[in-house]
């Protein structure tokens, strides 16, 4: 006996509860795969029709029906791995497409640019296959934009609007796993060369010897292989008249010009901060003695020699203003007198950010200790000023002294040393006279860790410093002998 499935119509044993070719459960103990009506109920029309329906017709309805199969752990797993893939996918592209954004590439070639700290090598190319791009190779032209951060940031705008900036474009020169263009700053070779006045010389670019100049006409020259424009170091070793000179040379090398390394020399002297170190073309030449003083004799000088000067305050290192052009300034002077000639040498006295002169300084301490002078605009943030209110107190206790007549006071500068942030550290003397009804008192009294700020020219107090009495002397105006 059979019956048929209500659910596929293929014939199954009458007494099965699952329908072996599609799972239709039955329910219990049916007594016919077709649901029976009741008497008092009307059939449904699915019921009806499926009564009605012959077994064969039931049969070619269902015969094309393929029972689905539950998908295999595997399928899962594989389809599963496909769909995170094209999500990555999706997200990288999102992601790569603002990271490679032409503007965004052109912001991080220009920041590597001022850093030389930065490997710059993955944004530069040259024009000039011969020209290797190392993160060596690239530092003088990042050295060169350090200094002049104007002309980097104007590359921002030259190359957004395509504009060639001197010897250097912006230019495509691949994809990144490609699919987003990649840009370089692509930059023009230069052969410049060396030329000097001695015989016998040998140059370095850096630490790379090029080897010896070969005569030419009245000169010595050499001609620098292919390389990217920048800020170099030049070493020149000659020997001038029996003796070894090493001569040195930075230079902002942007054509294949010739560059001078004519050597002269000239005895130099330097005055600046106790125990500072001296540096001539970024390299140490020399310490300074605790007066600050420091004589080169014989130096050789050359064309753009910088100087200035380092040293270590309150264990803060601080650096001088930069002579930029020696030179220039030991042949023709310059209007601060940073530079002048004292017979047959010349005195460099490099200047500090924010360091006052002793006048300066002189001149507002002065005032600061007098109270007819006492002045609150000579005083960072006025009448506010700690110091101000300490002086002021100060000669108030004097004037309330019933037998103090009169009292003055004579200020002398120590020293003074950078202190950063355009600042001095000032150790200075206030020798008072006080002159009482029968006696007169001497006393000196020294102020150390003043500061004095540099304003319009003029010297500001921040504070007078830390007092401290070393010496106290008392002169009677009677018959009585004096009194230490």
């Amino acid at each position: 006996m059979t019956k048929i499935c209500p659910n596929c119509g293929k014939d199954i044993k009458k007494d099965a509860k699952f329908c072996p070719f599609c799972g239709y459960k039955f329910k219990d103990n049916p007594k016919s795969s077709v649901p029976i009506a009741h008497e008092d109920s009307q059939p449904s029309h699915q019921a009806a029709a499926v009564s009605q329906m012959p077994k064969q017709e039931m049969k070619r309805e269902y015969k094309n029906k393929t029972p689905q199969k539950p998908m295999s752990k595997k399928n899962k797993i594989i389809y599963s791995v496909i769909g995170v893939l094209v999500i990555l996918l999706i997200c990288f592209y999102a992601w790569g497409s603002n990271y490679y954004n032409r503007d965004n590439q052109i912001s991080r070639i220009v920041s590597s640019l001022k850093n030389p700290n930065q490997s710059g090598a993955q944004y530069i190319s040259c024009d000039n296959p011969e020209v290797k791009i190392t993160t060596e190779s690239v530092k003088p032209l990042q050295r060169y934009f350090q200094d002049h951060t104007t002309e980097a940031d104007q590359l921002i705008t030259d190359f957004r609007v395509g504009n060639e900036s001197g010897n250097v474009r912006l230019a495509q020169t691949g994809r990144y796993f490609l699919l987003f263009p990649k840009y370089t700053a692509q930059v023009t070779s230069v052969t410049p060369k060396l030329v000097t006045n001695h015989a016998n010389s040998e140059v370095k670019i850096g630490k790379k010897s090029l080897g010896r100049l070969t005569k030419s006409g009245s000169s010595y020259v050499k001609t620098i292989p292919a390389m990217l424009p920048g800020k170099y170091n030049f070493s020149i070793k000659s020997n001038v008249e029996g003796r070894n000179l090493t001569a040195t040379s930075t230079n902002n090398v942007w054509s294949s010009n010739n560059i001078n390394l004519d050597i002269h020399t000239e005895t130099l002297e330097i005055k600046s901060v106790p125990n500072g170190i001296v540096y001539i073309n970024d390299k140490k030449v020399g310490t300074l003695n605790s007066g600050g003083n420091l004589v080169l004799k014989d130096y050789p000088i050359t064309k753009n020699m910088t100087l200035y000067v380092q040293g270590t305050f309150n264990k803060k290192t601080l650096t001088s203003k930069k002579i930029s052009d020696l030179d220039h300034d030991l042949e023709y002077g310059d209007e601060d007198n940073v530079v002048t000639q004292s017979g047959s040498k010349y005195v460099i006295k490099p200047e500090w950010k924010g360091l006052v002169t002793d006048d300066e300084a002189t001149r507002v301490l002065t005032s600061a200790f007098d109270k007819g002078s006492l002045d609150e605009d000579d005083f960072v943030d006025g009448g506010g000023n700690d110091s101000y209110g300490e002086l002021t107190r100060m000669f108030k206790t004097y004037d309330d002294e019933d037998d103090l007549r009169t009292y003055e006071s004579d200020v002398k500068i120590k020293s003074i040393t950078p202190n950063g942030n355009n600042s001095s550290l000032v150790t200075y003397t206030v020798t008072w006279t006080f002159e009482h009804d029968d006696y007169n008192r001497h006393q000196v009294v020294e102020y150390t860790n003043a500061i004095l700020t540099k304003d319009d020219n003029s010297a500001k107090i921040k504070q007078i410093g830390s007092g401290k009495l070393i010496k106290d002397h008392k002169v009677s105006t009677s018959n009585d002998s004096d009194d230490d």
